[in-house]
């Protein structure tokens, strides 16, 4: 019986790690296969001055296809590529942090069409100060990562499920060992948020209840003089 019960609990302690643990999934695209019901929130069309602030590190948002990155198959427009095209180094790294955006809502998940998928890429799922939750490469996302500009299945819709990894999320580090690593749309499932009353707030919502049940104990008591 003890036997028994020691089993269950590490069944339950792994089911536990497994499910805190962010996961990833992918479907092909050449073309773009579409935000399968999330919200945009990042194409990288703005060119205001400044608009990019939350990203750091080795970047270029740029259209069609130099001779160190190419547009995610299907693509047009503008789209997000590390290292910096105008750098002369042949690796780079760049984060977009979420924070000002996590400010106002909550992601559940994140998704973004990532082309020509590189053996040589990475993906990190940051969370508070930047502690890794979770990494992948693009071996992890297809085997046979080759970089191919064209193919469905090295031009594929990546998701980031975070799991209970929701409230340490914070941002996505993009590093690439060769070139390039080139994203573009990011789209978010969101979840609603609870509301917690300020210190204040509270202690005056508990004030009102218990004056309340004072003024109710004092009717009964009057009535019963009566």
């Amino acid at each position: 019986m003890r036997l028994l019960f020691t089993g269950a609990l590490l069944l339950a302690a792994t089911a536990s790690q497994a499910s805190a643990q962010v996961s990833f999934s992918s479907v092909t695209g050449a073309p773009d296969p579409g935000l399968a019901g999330k919200s945009l929130l990042i194409d990288f069309e703005n060119t205001t001055p400044g608009a990019y602030s939350f990203i750091t590190g080795s970047y270029s948002i740029q259209t069609g296809t130099t001779g160190s990155a190419a547009a995610p198959a299907g693509v047009a427009n503008r789209y997000f590529a590390v290292p910096d095209i105008a750098s002369n180094s042949n690796n780079g790294s760049a984060i977009i942090d979420f924070s000002g955006f996590l400010a106002t809502q909550t992601f559940s998940s994140l998704s973004f069409y990532w082309g020509s998928i590189d053996s040589y890429n990475t993906l990190d799922v940051l969370g508070v100060g930047n502690s890794v939750l979770a990494s992948i490469t693009g071996t992890g996302i297809i085997a046979l990562a080759n970089g191919n500009q064209t193919a469905p299945s090295t031009n594929r819709r990546v998701t980031v499920d975070l799991n209970n990894q929701v409230s340490n999320f914070r941002a996505l580090r993009f590093t690439s060992n060769g070139r390039a690593f080139e994203i573009d749309n990011i789209a978010v499932s969101t979840i609603e948020r609870v509301e917690v009353p300020e210190p204040a707030s509270l202690a005056m919502l508990t004030f009102g209840v218990a004056m309340l049940g004072v003024a109710g104990a004092r009717r009964k008591r009057n009535s019963a003089t009566v």
